[in-house]
């Protein structure tokens, strides 16, 4: 097929009623791809839900790229976070309706480069390799039921990339409190690496399950060294522009009306994430440089004897998959 465009968003799947939980595979285009568009919605059917509540009707995503797994996530809601940081934005409700059986749902991307639509960083097209996306989804959860798909994907048939992103979700077993060593994996250089808490500071308790994280290439401190969890959250909050993420909160007020003042959060999701960030202003110049490391490790302080998540984003040459 000839392309006239340098870019072209197109359907993959429109308004797909899963029969049943499970996992659903789409092939994808053979042409350079860009990213990866998803919304999930449904009928609301409990009140006072926000995105992380719609997020666990996926649970589980995989890109392949032929036999390569270039995404992998276990958790919804891990994979919109860390792509609304490679994007620098906040994820689309479809609705934030409070009404049960209205519809609501989010719209999120999955970016195999950054900025959105580099031609130097995408998957690239190939007949050997062929892209398939797999969702594994819970058709009714405790947020909304009636689940329907929707997903698009963004090629560009001009673009020769040099690399693309690999994303991937891993749990870390909880180890006791205090000082402790997660060694990485040192295939790809690091982008950007998510961090979950479990336990995240709230009310009059300062505690959270990752009290201060750092990074060590070669036994040397690279980047983050002990910071504190209130500032690597701080920081992730920073990138993330205008005022979003505040969706599932109230406000406090002497007056009985209790509508102004600051928020006051409720459960609030997003107080469980924090990032390591080497991939400042989309510049490859600030990557971790774990590919072909001797050692490379996550250095960390736990507050609470608990296992935790990690989400990486890396950066794969071309070459090493062509």
């Amino acid at each position: 097929m000839v392309y006239k465009t340098k870019f072209l968003k197109q359907p993959v799947v429109i308004d797909y009623v899963p029969p049943s939980d499970g996992s659903y595979t789409w092939e994808l285009s053979d042409q350079t791809l860009a990213a990866i568009w998803i919304t999930i919605k449904g009928k609301l059917y409990t009140i006072d839900q926000c995105i992380d509540d719609y997020m666990a009707s996926i649970t589980n995503l995989d890109l392949w790229f032929g036999g390569f797994n270039v995404v992998h996530y276990e958790h919804g809601i891990k994979a919109l976070t860390m792509n609304s940081k490679l994007k620098g934005a906040h994820p689309y409700l479809v609705q934030s309706s409070q009404i049960i059986d209205d519809l609501v749902g989010v719209t999120f991307p999955i970016l195999l480069g950054a900025p959105y639509l580099n031609e130097q960083m995408a998957l690239p097209e190939s007949l050997n390799n062929r892209k398939k996306l797999t969702l594994t989804v819970d058709i009714a959860t405790a947020a909304m039921d009636a689940l329907e798909l929707e997903i698009a994907e963004v090629i560009m048939p001009e673009a020769r990339p040099l690399g693309f992103i690999k994303q991937e979700e891993q749990t870390v077993t909880s180890r006791g409190t205090g000082d402790h060593d997660v060694w990485l994996q040192t295939n790809w250089d690091l982008l950007k690496l998510l961090l979950y808490s479990p336990t995240a500071i709230a009310g009059a308790t300062q505690t959270a399950t990752l009290e201060r994280a750092g990074l060590e290439i070669n036994d040397f401190a690279f980047g983050y060294k002990w910071v504190q969890w209130e500032i690597l959250h701080g920081e992730l909050m920073d990138e993330l522009e205008g005022l979003g993420f505040t969706e599932n909160h109230q406000h406090l007020a002497a007056g009985a009306t209790a509508n102004t003042g600051m928020p006051f959060g409720i459960d609030h999701w997003i107080q469980h994430y924090a990032q390591m960030d080497f991939f400042y202003n989309y510049d490859l110049k600030w990557r971790a440089p774990l590919a072909g490391a001797s050692t490379a490790k996550l250095k960390y302080n736990a507050g609470v004897d608990e296992a935790f998540g990690l989400v990486f984003a890396d950066y794969v040459p071309t070459s090493k998959v062509a």
